[in-house]
Formats: structure tokens, C-alpha cells, sequence
């Protein structure tokens, strides 16, 4: 049992308690956006927060422990208590959503929207508390809000046209890339027009991203648009704007190259670009100036211009595929991006910044690549160049079990797997010989090796991963004199 003094301490630290909770609820009923008014039983106000102070100009010291009609009495069109308060209290049904306006001491009048709610204690009705906002008040909160949604939506736009990589993330070692990175880093600090040329996959937006930030227009946005996902007849518009009236359905819109002002707009696969778009963009380049689909209006262009093209520059002279001019003015500069057959020496540290990356995302510890599957990734042709070695290794990636350190042959897709041993039966039966054919040969028989090992020597399971016949698996661990141990 508990003494009289452990008891009259308990109830301390209980009055304790609930006087710092009583605090806390006064402290954050001052700081929120909307007036709050409560009466007790007996109809005397018990608390009155500091936006209804704000609103009606009167002090709560003034206030507070008097009855609702005495503290209002100043007012004969104040019928509030008789009207809201007091019917809460007889009926405890609550008011929501209403209208009400009263004179203040002051003179002034105020219109206010409030809710009114009864509060039950012990199955009583022991309070009744009403929750307005000052109509006026109402009219700036949502202006502010407004104005607020408009700068977020403008910090998003911006945040949507910013470039995301930089020179410096061009991975590679060999002297091709290096010596297109050093051009690059040159040619961003002026303003002459950027042809970026290479293969598909070999990174040109990237190379795009990175001129943007080592620019002078690098604080301004980043507009890319692909010149083949636009429709024809759409393009002129995306890029220049329209005008309201300048065709069924036209409204006021600013094109890229307005949305660009003071940055870099980026013309991904220009050799897609119809020829009446293309003498528009040349006289951009020539006079500056562009001007809205119906406008007779000119808009001065102040942004730098990055264009790209996976189509051989010979081959766009000879089948004028861009206008002779047009061309010119676009590669005032051009940058020659090499395919990755023409630097091999990169995919190893490609891999390793793709093996990196993937293991943030996956949450995986791989450390690096077998040496044999590096070997085979230096013969492949790699005809989708960087972005087809980086699927590769993410969905070798995927494969790779949580405890495993090295990235291996069998974790990398059948189908590519599949494809090299196409292209090696290929070359065996075009009779190839000498280097070329030991070599062929010599990866046919690691292929075989390490599928044999994966699947404990099952010949059956074996020839299912190597997608031929089992005769046909027979014939090849004969021909390089294989041994097979079948593990049981």
C-alpha cells in the first residue's frame, strides 16, 4: 500500500504533467492560422487565441473569465452566444461552415466563417469551442498560397531542365574518348553551335549534359528534345511556339528555344528534322531571332545550341539528309564520338562504373568481372556501343546471388550468350582460320566448360543453358576434349 506522501506526489507529478500538456496545446493554438474561441458551462470564455486577438482587438487579459454577452456587450448587432453558442450548448448539435459579421470595438466590422462544436466530458456538455477564419484573411492565405505554388512550379521546371552529368562522368581511358572529352571542356566556354556525332549508344547526350555545365549558360535550363519522337507536323510548334488563333485550338505557348533562354537547348537526331523546320532553324542560327507560329512578332534567342546525329557526316552530305547550309552552321564545331569496337581498352573501366553503380542500387557487394567474361566483352562488335554493355552488366546484376563477389558468364542474359555463340558457329562454318579460329574456338570451349561446371556436369541441363541439342553438346566436349565429372 501506498503512504499519504507517495500518493500526494504522484499527484505532483500528474498536476505536473497535465500543466506542461496544458502549455503545450496554448502554445500551438497561438500559432495556427485559424481564430479559436471556447466558453464553458457556465457560458465564460476560457480561451481565446492570438488570431482572435488579431481580428477583433481586444486582449485576452480583458477576456478571458468573463461571459460571452459581457465581453460583447459593446455591440448591439452581436447576437453570436444567442444565435451559435448557446443552441450548441442546449442542442450539442455543431454549426459548420457558416457565415457571420459583427461590429468591432473599434467600429469596424469583420466577417468571419467558423464551425462551432459542443465538447462532451463525462458524457456532459462542459464546453462549446468555435474555429473561424477571417474572411479577408482567407483572400491573402490564398494569395500567398498561390504565389507559393507558382515559385515551386517554377523551381520544378527549372529542377526538370537541368543537366544532370558533367564532362568529368565520361568514363574512359583510351585516346579516342579522352581527346573528345578535351574538345568538349574547349568548346563549351563559347558560343559557337555543337554538333555532337556518333553511333547509337555511344553517349552523346551525355557529352551534351556535360558541354551544358561547363558552359556560361551552365545556371541556365537544359531543354533536350528528339527531333524523331516529335510528329512532323508538330515540331514547328514544340520548337518556335504558337500564338492564340494561329490554328484550331492554338493557345499563347513559348517553344523550347524560348523555354531555353539562357541555356542550352539540345537537337537530339537533327537528321530527323523535315526540311521546312530546318530552314526556320537556320535562320534562328543566322538572325538570332524566333517567332511563334502565327506572330508576326520576333523573339530574341540568346542560348547555346547542341545538336546530335548518329548518321555519318558523309553520308548526310551525300544524301542531303540536312541542308549543305544548315549543316555548317550546326557543326561549327564537331565532336566524333568513337564507338566502343574503336576503344576497347574502356570497357573494363566501363564495367567497373556500371558494376559500382548497380551495386548502390541493389544493395549487392559485387567487386568486379571475371577476367574470361572481359576477354569475351573485348571480341564482341558491341553494335549498341556503351548503353548496350551497360543493359548487359544490369541484368547480369540482377542475376548475381548476394554472397557472390565476381560477375561471371553465367550471370550474364541468355540471349547474348546465345548471340556470341551464334557468331562464333558462324565463323567455324565460313571456314575461318589461324588466330581468328583458335580464338573462336578457344572461347566455344570455355563457354561449354564453365556452363558444364554451373550445372554439376548434367549434360541434359547443360545443353538447355547452352540452347543446343544434346548430340550436338556430345559432339563439341568430344572435339575439345573436355572432361565432364557429373557431380551427383
Amino acid at each position: 500500500m501506498k503512504n499519504d506522501k507517495e500518493i500526494i506526489e504522484e499527484l505532483k507529478q500528474e498536476n505536473k504533467a497535465l500543466e506542461w500538456e496544458n502549455q503545450l496545446l496554448k502554445t500551438i493554438m497561438d500559432c495556427i492560422h485559424e481564430g479559436v474561441f471556447v466558453t464553458n458551462a457556465n457560458g465564460e470564455i476560457i480561451l481565446y487565441n492570438r488570431v482572435v486577438e488579431k481580428t477583433e482587438g481586444m486582449k485576452r487579459e480583458e477576456v478571458l473569465g468573463r461571459r460571452e454577452e459581457d465581453v460583447y456587450s459593446f455591440s448591439s448587432e452581436y447576437f453570436f452566444h444567442e444565435t451559435v453558442t448557446n443552441k450548441v450548448r442546449k442542442t450539442g448539435k455543431s454549426v459548420v461552415e457558416q457565415h457571420y459579421e459583427y461590429s468591432l470595438p473599434d467600429g469596424r466590422k469583420t466577417s468571419i466563417l467558423f464551425s462551432t462544436f459542443p465538447f462532451y466530458y463525462k458524457g456532459q456538455i462542459s464546453a462549446v469551442y468555435t474555429v473561424g477564419r477571417n474572411v479577408n484573411q482567407i483572400g491573402e492565405f490564398i494569395a500567398k498560397t498561390l504565389e507559393m505554388q507558382k515559385k515551386l512550379f517554377r523551381e520544378e521546371n527549372n529542377q526538370s531542365h537541368r543537366a544532370k552529368y558533367l564532362l568529368e562522368d565520361i568514363i574512359g581511358i583510351s585516346e579516342k574518348i579522352c581527346e573528345a572529352v578535351l574538345l568538349a571542356r574547349k568548346v563549351a566556354t563559347h558560343k559557337s553551335p555543337v554538333l555532337i556525332i556518333g553511333e547509337t549508344g555511344t553517349g552523346k547526350e551525355l557529352f551534351a549534359h556535360g558541354i551544358h555545365n561547363a558552359s556560361l549558360y551552365a545556371k541556365g535550363p537544359f531543354v533536350p528534345i528528339n527531333c524523331a519522337a516529335i510528329p512532323e507536323t508538330l515540331l514547328e510548334s514544340v520548337l518556335f511556339g504558337t500564338v492564340k488563333g494561329a490554328f484550331t485550338g492554338a493557345v499563347d505557348i513559348p517553344g523550347l528555344f524560348e523555354q531555353a533562354e539562357g541555356g542550352t537547348i539540345f537537337l537530339d537526331e537533327i537528321n530527323s528534322m523535315p526540311f521546312p523546320v530546318q530552314a526556320k532553324l537556320l535562320r534562328v542560327l543566322q538572325d538570332k531571332v524566333i517567332r511563334r507560329i502565327g506572330s508576326t512578332m520576333e523573339i530574341p534567342v540568346n542560348c547555346k545550341i547542341v545538336s546530335a546525329t548518329n548518321v555519318d557526316p558523309f553520308r548526310i552530305e551525300n544524301e542531303k539528309i540536312i541542308r549543305p547550309d544548315l549543316f555548317f552552321r550546326l557543326a561549327t564545331v564537331a565532336i566524333n564520338i568513337p564507338p566502343l569496337r574503336e576503344r576497347k581498352e574502356d570497357i573494363k573501366v566501363l564495367c567497373a562504373n556500371f558494376i559500382k553503380k548497380y551495386n548502390r542500387e541493389f544493395g549487392l557487394f559485387v567487386e568486379g568481372i571475371s577476367d574470361a567474361l572481359i576477354e569475351l566483352f573485348e571480341k564482341y562488335h558491341w553494335p549498341g556501343n556503351v548503353r548496350e554493355l551497360e543493359n548487359i552488366i544490369e541484368s547480369g546484376m540482377n542475376c548475381v546471388d548476394g554472397d557472390k563477389k565476381t560477375l561471371k558468364l553465367d550471370h550474364i542474359p541468355v540471349y547474348f550468350r546465345n548471340r556470341i555463340r551464334k557468331l562464333m558457329e558462324q565463323h567455324l562454318e565460313a571456314g575461318y582460320s589461324g588466330e581468328l579460329h583458335k580464338t573462336l574456338a578457344d572461347y566455344e570451349k570455355k563457354f561449354i566448360e564453365q556452363a558444364l561446371k554451373k550445372n554439376q556436369g548434367n549434360i541434359s541441363k547443360t545443353a538447355d543453358d547452352l540452347g543446343i541439342w544434346r548430340q550436338n553438346l556430345h559432339y563439341r566436349i568430344k572435339k575439345f576434349g573436355i572432361e565432364v565429372r557429373e557431380t551427383p
